[in-house]
């Protein structure tokens, strides 16, 4: 019987969905890191497989895994690439390599070896010494970003406008690493990529793609929806609606993006800014984005989660790119940067009845307290489909206007006052939180 190991934390893939596109499979072995999110799912992981804790010796967990002789190995969890990597070459299977990790999950390693093989230009800098922020400026110039040398979810993001204040930026970012547990923590200072208009839509895209044998097929140009301060991702929608010649510009782009990182065997989700000047590399992930599951699930275009585990299995698998007349979203109400406790959520029942509007899923319980801070953080998904790309913003900002959320010492907020009060948000003198894409 063949037998996948799965390394589970939270990321793109849930338990339901990776035991929906696994079961078929094999049997599933899952290893967890003692995490709140693991310990809350670990019942139902117990239910769709084996569980085995991940320790701190990296010795006894590749022992303790070979005892069930895995056939592959996969993850959908960022932060669980590295460990992923590591046991995939132990155990002699196919997969990202530790090499091709480092470089997916180290942004400043990628930015320089993007432009080594002359696939981007992006100027960047790493600095772990709040005293960096000279050379940094005249390194990248303003405006820039600065952000973790690792991370997701928009974490500690911000845009520099101006130096004003950089020096304490730098200590404070650096400083709330070290609380995360980082043991050495760098962030990266690289240049800011100005999008082109887009309107209503985003100014980015991501191109989903398997890389299997060396062999790269595209699955799908993901379109986005307008980022909101401190310019967090709103919404994504199949297929993006891209002139036909800009749209391949991207894919070419985001091959060259994954043979510049020597991907050989895996999933790949790379981000890519739209500028006046042709598309950009924001960056290239080793992994399934975030909710392309669910538009893989209702599209019946293509399995990616099946697909990452086939990959990991050695199968040779190809994709071909995702076409449709009509368009598929996600929209994500977002929770206010300032966090505060959410109290109660209406207005379900009438966002259920806009056209268009096909599912909505709640993702955050009342009482729940959110933090503040420039994390993505989702109060729920609204999953819908339309004839046209216009009809999908109009069936959005409809949805918007009737769902409610009611914070703690607030009054009741719209989805579209919660839009809309981001995109007005003040800023610091020295910065405003982004992620840039």
């Amino acid at each position: 019987m063949t037998t996948i190991a799965v390394v589970y934390d939270k990321g793109a893939a849930g338990p339901q969905e990776i035991f929906a596109g696994l079961r078929d499979l094999g049997e599933l072995v899952f290893l967890t890191p003692d995490t709140a999110h693991t310990r809350a799912v670990r019942p139902l992981l117990a239910e769709f497989g084996t569980v085995v804790p991940i320790v701190e010796d990296p010795r006894l967990i590749l022992e303790g895994l070979r005892t069930f002789s895995p056939d592959g190995i996969v993850t959908f969890s960022e932060r669980m690439l590295p460990l992923t990597a590591h046991l995939a070459s132990d155990l002699g299977l196919p997969g990202h390599s530790p090499e091709v990790v480092r470089l997916l999950t180290d942004k400043s390693a990628q930015r320089k070896r993007l432009a080594e093989r002359h696939v981007d230009r992006t100027r960047s800098f790493p600095l772990d010494d709040p005293d960096q922020w000279r050379e940094a400026l005249t390194r990248v110039g303003l405006p820039a970003v600065i952000k973790p040398l690792r991370g997701e979810g928009s974490r500690s993001t911000h845009k520099v406008v101006s130096s004003n204040g950089l020096p304490d930026l730098v200590s404070e970012l650096l400083d709330a690493e070290r609380h995360a547990g980082v043991r050495r923590p760098v962030l990266v200072f690289e240049e800011f990529l100005e999008g082109r208009e887009c309107a209503p839509y985003g100014d980015y895209v991501s191109v989903e793609s398997l890389v299997s044998q060396g062999e790269i097929s595209h699955c799908a140009v993901t379109g986005k929806t307008p980022l909101i301060r401190p310019f967090r991702e709103t919404g994504q929608f199949w297929p993006a609606c891209l002139p036909v010649a800009e749209q391949q510009a991207v894919l070419e782009l985001a091959g060259a993006a994954i043979g510049a990182l020597d991907l050989r065997t895996g999933i790949v989700h790379t981000e890519i800014k739209l500028t006046a000047d042709g598309p950009r590399i924001i960056e290239v992930n080793g992994r399934l984005g975030g909710w392309i599951s669910e538009l893989c699930a209702r599209t019946g275009h293509a399995d990616l989660v099946a697909a990452a585990a086939r990959l990991a299995l050695g199968e040779d698998v190809r994709c071909d790119l995702f076409q449709s007349e009509r368009t598929f979203f996600q929209y994500y109400n977002l929770a206010p940067a300032e966090g505060g406790r959410l109290d109660s959520v209406t207005g379900v029942r009438e966002l259920r009845r806009v056209p268009g509007i096909t599912k909505y899923r709640q993702l955050v319980s009342p009482g729940t307290v959110l933090p503040p801070g420039v994390t993505t953080h989702q109060l729920d998904v609204i999953i819908g489909c339309a004839d046209r790309p216009e009809d999908m913003i109009t069936a959005i900002d409809q949805a918007l206007r009737v769902i409610q959320f009611q914070f703690s010492s607030d009054r009741p907020i719209s989805g579209a006052e919660l839009r809309d009060k981001a995109i007005r948000g003040g800023n610091h003198d020295f910065s405003h939180a982004i992620h840039q894409r």
